[in-house]
């Protein structure tokens, strides 16, 4: 869907830009963030107005899965489409508390932009 916007969010800097990079060249709009910060992930949603999340599972310590849930609860982006990714295999945990998918790093761009695409294909504008 051209002019998706996704959210990136992961504490390596380097990963934002790549997937970045990655979703620009398919012609989404993106966004990034290297962390949520002690107000939530919910502010930076309602400032960044995006239809995708990119989450990593850690962010610097912390793991992410409270960030879903707080969105799933979230009347607003309740069905935003996420997609969590991570260095270790944490498919089920971040199923259970309510991502569309995970993806395992290293991954390669098109697992990322087929990942995408097709979470994104019931978006409405």
């Amino acid at each position: 869907m051209k002019n998706l916007k996704v959210l990136v969010i992961d504490d390596d800097s380097t990963t934002c830009s790549l997937l970045e990079t990655i979703l620009q060249m398919e012609d989404y709009e993106t966004v990034s963030a290297n962390d949520v910060g002690a107000g939530g992930i919910v502010p930076i949603l309602n400032k960044e107005q995006p239809q995708f999340l990119i989450l990593d599972f850690h962010l610097r310590s912390k793991e992410t899965i409270d960030y879903v849930v707080a969105i799933r609860a979230d009347e607003t982006w309740k069905h935003l489409a996420i997609l969590m990714t991570s260095a270790i295999d944490r498919r089920d945990d971040c199923l259970r508390a309510g991502a569309n998918d995970f993806i395992l790093k290293p991954f390669n761009w098109q697992q990322i932009t087929s990942l995408v695409s097709s979470l994104s294909g019931g978006i409405m504008k």
